[in-house]
This record gives C-alpha cells, sequence and structure tokens, in this order.
C-alpha cells in the first residue's frame, strides 16, 4: 500500500468532494509548529490537514515572518519605485519588475474589481531589495503542503507556463478594495498571503474578509498580527474591504492604509486561455448593509 502524501491526498479529496466556496472554521497555529509536521508529512497529518482545507477552513500561521523584516520590506519597496512612473506589463517573457498605481477607475479593467497601489517581483530578475531569500524560504513549506516540490517553478520564466510572482500591496485608505473573488487554483490550491499591518494599530476598518455559511461576511482581522500567513482552498470566497473610510487617499505616504503581501504562481501571458480567478458578483448574495462595508462608498 502507498503512503499518503500531500499530493495524492489533495486528489483523493478533489475527485471526492466538491470544491469549497464558504469558510467553514478559522484554525490557528505557531508557523513553527506548522512548518515541523508539513516537513514530517506525517499520513495522520497528511489526511488532517488537507481535508481541512479543502472542508474551507482557513489557517493563520503566527509568527512566519518577524515585524522587522516586512516593515522593513515596506520601506524598501515604497522607496525603491518612489521616482518611478506607475506602469503595467503582462507576464511574457522579460517581464520586469514593476508597481502600478491601480485607482478606481483603472480597477475596473480587472477580472475583479480592486483599488490598490501593487508592487510585482520576478525570480528572474535582479532581486534589487533582496526579498526572495526570506520569502521562498517560507514559501517552500506552503509549496510541500500544496503537493509541489518545494522549489516548484522558481526557476521558470514565463515561456514556461507557469512562475512565481511576488506582490506587495499597499491598500489607500477609504478607497483601497478588493472585491469579492475566488483564486486560480489549478497550479496553486492555496491562497498564500501574508500580512504586513495590524488592525487596530495601522489601519480601522473590516479589512481582509471571507465568508462563510449563508455568505455571511466572517471578520478576520482581529485574530491577526503583522507576520502571520494566511492559507485557504484558492476557490473559498473572500475579499478585501476599504479601511480608515474617515480618512482621505495618500498614495504617496507608505504609512497610509493596509499592506500585505502576496506570494502566487500564476499561469503567464504566455499561456493561450490562462488560468484565472474571477469576481463572484453572481454568486454571491450581499445584502445592503455588508455591501456599504466591501465596497468604497463612490462606486
Amino acid at each position: 500500500m502507498h503512503k499518503l502524501t500531500f499530493q495524492s491526498a489533495w486528489k483523493n479529496c478533489e475527485k471526492t468532494m466538491p470544491l469549497p466556496r464558504n469558510l467553514r472554521e478559522i484554525i490557528t497555529i505557531s508557523y513553527a509548529e506548522f512548518k515541523e509536521q508539513v516537513m514530517k508529512e506525517s499520513e495522520d497529518f497528511v489526511n488532517k490537514v488537507t481535508h481541512s482545507l479543502f472542508s474551507g477552513d482557513l489557517y493563520l500561521l503566527k509568527g512566519a515572518f518577524t515585524k522587522e523584516f516586512l516593515d522593513d520590506l515596506k520601506n524598501k519597496t515604497f522607496l525603491y519605485f518612489k521616482n518611478k512612473p506607475s506602469e503595467f506589463y503582462k507576464m511574457k517573457e522579460g517581464c520586469p519588475d514593476f508597481h502600478r498605481k491601480i485607482d478606481l477607475k483603472l480597477g475596473e479593467n480587472y477580472s475583479f474589481k480592486r483599488c490598490s497601489h501593487s508592487f510585482y517581483f520576478y525570480s528572474w530578475n535582479k532581486n534589487p531589495l533582496n526579498l526572495f531569500t526570506s520569502i521562498y524560504e517560507r514559501w517552500r513549506v506552503v509549496k510541500k503542503l500544496m503537493g509541489l516540490k518545494p522549489t516548484e517553478y522558481e526557476n521558470n520564466t514565463p515561456k514556461d507556463g507557469v512562475i512565481d510572482r511576488i506582490q506587495v500591496v499597499q491598500y489607500p485608505s477609504k478607497i483601497g478594495f478588493l472585491e469579492p473573488h475566488s483564486d486560480p487554483y489549478k497550479y496553486q490550491r492555496l491562497f498564500n498571503s501574508c500580512y504586513m499591518s495590524k488592525q487596530g494599530v495601522d489601519f480601522e476598518g473590516l479589512g481582509f474578509y471571507l465568508f462563510g455559511k449563508k455568505d455571511k461576511v466572517v471578520e478576520v482581522e482581529k485574530l491577526i498580527d503583522v507576520g502571520d500567513i494566511g492559507l485557504g482552498y484558492a476557490t473559498v470566497q473572500h475579499g478585501v474591504a476599504p479601511i480608515n473610510k474617515n480618512k482621505q487617499p495618500n498614495w504617496d505616504d507608505v504609512n497610509d492604509g493596509r499592506w500585505f503581501l502576496s506570494m502566487y504562481s500564476n499561469e503567464s501571458d504566455e499561456v493561450r486561455n490562462r488560468h484565472t480567478g474571477y469576481s463572484l458578483k453572481n454568486e454571491v448574495v450581499i445584502d445592503d448593509v455588508s455591501k456599504s462595508r466591501l465596497f468604497p462608498t463612490n462606486l
């Protein structure tokens, strides 16, 4: 009898269970303990964690990064692009690192609406901020959990089809948001996000949320500290609500709004009909009260 691995366990779930859409429960565990369990890959843990995530659970891995590392990453990222123009490049061969100020109007052009200041980094560039070493150390643990080789995709470029992309994101006060959506899951089963801001310290308001039973909005930020990683199956419905709704946005202030770090393996734009995420505007029932919390007031 073959030993149960992450890869085989995920395939079993995907064959026998429906894709998860709603949050079931939130599980908090120290990153160090979780990493140890992933690397051991015991059959009991493999079976438990894959079924848990495929049932819609969110894992908050506490203390994955230090606050000092993330504060430094935020400041270095902001300063590095400060005098560079806001640009956009498709994920094609030779794509540079770049940043883009996605305002409310520009954000309507995406597969799900958004407003953010997004900074994009790729491993084939010169790693000017020296961020890949520390980030890949954590990302490899998650890749193993997802049934991949820990170093899967790291040396890929767009012509290879699937590429790693690090995205550092600032959601400006009042207008920053990400429409409720489901992420692509074909090459990365889990959304893999690190939180760089703390509710009640760096911002006020809802921020990151998921949908529970009967599409009820579930608040998460009160459980989150800077340096935690959030893991959930990619199809679990989630979004980012505006914060600091009584404050004017300031795109030139590094300390404005809410920051987070995304680690995602995407199908590149060299692939025709590539697998992408999608908006949930026709799938989730959002009442008027919730809608006023989840979207900027001028939408």
